[in-house]
């Protein structure tokens, strides 16, 4: 058995070695060739050369010669069928086209029985293809370097869509030593990624937040008031098209004291833009409150009744928020609108605390509801 590694080399692309004498349907033909060939489409074929047409029967030919998958490098082809294709003769040539597409990462034994039922074997190896890792952790939220000790959970943005099923291998925390914080997360069976493949969200163990309950009373909390941590993504996560993240990241925080209080729409300044004009609405918040929701649980309606379309930002911190309308502001009375859902760093909603009954909670967020907060667009000064 003699093996061959795949080269691609330009214009007539030979990709195997010589594979020296061996017998197919007569004895006494000799030499023999078994080459990996690439046609211009870039498809591999298997090419069998180096014998007299006049010399050889092409339909013994054809039986003669035998293509397997390698699966177990001791035993190729052993109980197995050989791949199917087609194949065709001329001027000397046997040629061989596999039905699909020979695989990268995979390794194939090409046969030449004799008359005599020996074979002599080729074996070549399709390199598998070199996947750029472009793929990047583009952000984490909450993106502040200070987070409350009852942190809810994380939000972790890639660049690309990213593989399904390998996020709590890749993700770990560790606190101020280098040491791995056991069991911080809620390993769900089914990871929550938006439709894109895009954004992952990663929930605190919440047994271990609430007071009161068995795991917090026995393990802890997972994070301490006044110490720091280092949220760590490893490169060896795999996007959506196989290859690794291009560089790992690390996130740095220290932790404050637990928030238990709902936030206060009310309390929050906001600063209305002139009439006229495409200035954005904005919003200043007391503390940082959800990234994913600002986005979707907060929108503007006119005195009609009628949403207010425009572009939403959220500032950095998530500690503001702004909407730039996609046409000028009309004077009037608006609305500002908020899904009662909407939470803070600790999952403290706007009319329910996260340390309530988890049942209650989540009947609760079921049947959302809005409170608003009247504003005034007032004419533009002459």
């Amino acid at each position: 058995m003699k093996s061959a590694a795949v080269r691609f080399v330009p214009g007539a692309v030979v990709l195997a070695l010589l594979c020296g004498c061996v017998q197919p349907v007569r004895e006494d033909i000799c030499p023999v060739r078994i080459d990996l060939v690439a046609s211009e489409d870039g498809a591999l074929h298997f090419e069998v050369s180096g014998f007299a047409a006049a010399r050889v029967d092409e339909a013994s030919l054809r039986e003669s010669f035998r293509v397997y998958t390698i699966f177990d490098k001791r035993s190729a082809g052993e109980g197995l069928p050989a791949i199917a294709g087609s194949y065709v003769f001329g001027e000397g040539v046997l040629r061989f086209r596999p039905r699909f597409p020979l695989e990268a990462g995979l390794g194939y034994s090409a046969r030449l029985y004799s008359s005599s039922g020996r074979f002599e074997e080729t074996r070549f190896d399709i390199p598998r293809k070199e996947l750029e890792r472009g793929t990047i952790v583009a952000a984490v939220y909450p993106s502040v370097d200070v987070l409350p000790e009852n942190l809810l959970k994380f939000y972790i943005h890639f660049s690309a869509p990213m593989s399904v099923g390998m996020a709590y291998e890749n993700t770990r925390l560790l606190d101020s030593n280098g040491k791995v914080v056991k069991y911080p997360f809620l390993e769900l069976d089914e990871e929550l990624w938006d439709p894109r493949g895009r954004r992952l969200t990663i929930f605190i163990d919440p047994g271990r937040i609430k007071q009161g309950v068995l795991p917090n009373e026995v393990v802890g909390p997972v994070f301490k008031e006044g110490e720091s941590y280092t949220l760590e993504i490893s490169d060896h996560w795999k996007d959506a098209a196989g290859a690794r993240l291009r560089s790992s990241f690390r996130k740095s925080f220290r932790v404050s004291e637990a928030d238990r209080q709902s936030p206060l729409p009310a309390a929050w300044k906001l600063s209305a833009p002139e009439a006229e004009s495409r200035e954005p609405l904005k919003l200043a918040f007391a503390a940082p409150l959800d990234h994913a929701l600002l986005h979707r649980l907060l929108w503007v309606e006119n005195a009609a009744g009628e949403r207010v379309a425009g572009e939403v930002r959220v500032e950095a911190g998530e500690r503001g928020w702004s909407l730039r309308p996609d046409t000028s502001w009309r004077p009037g009375e608006y609305r500002l609108m908020i899904f009662s859902t909407l939470e803070d760093l600790a999952g403290n909603g706007i009319d329910k605390p996260f340390e309530v009954d988890v049942f209650e909670q989540v009947r609760e967020r079921v049947e959302s509801k809005t409170v608003s907060r009247a504003f005034t667009i007032r004419p533009r000064q002459r």
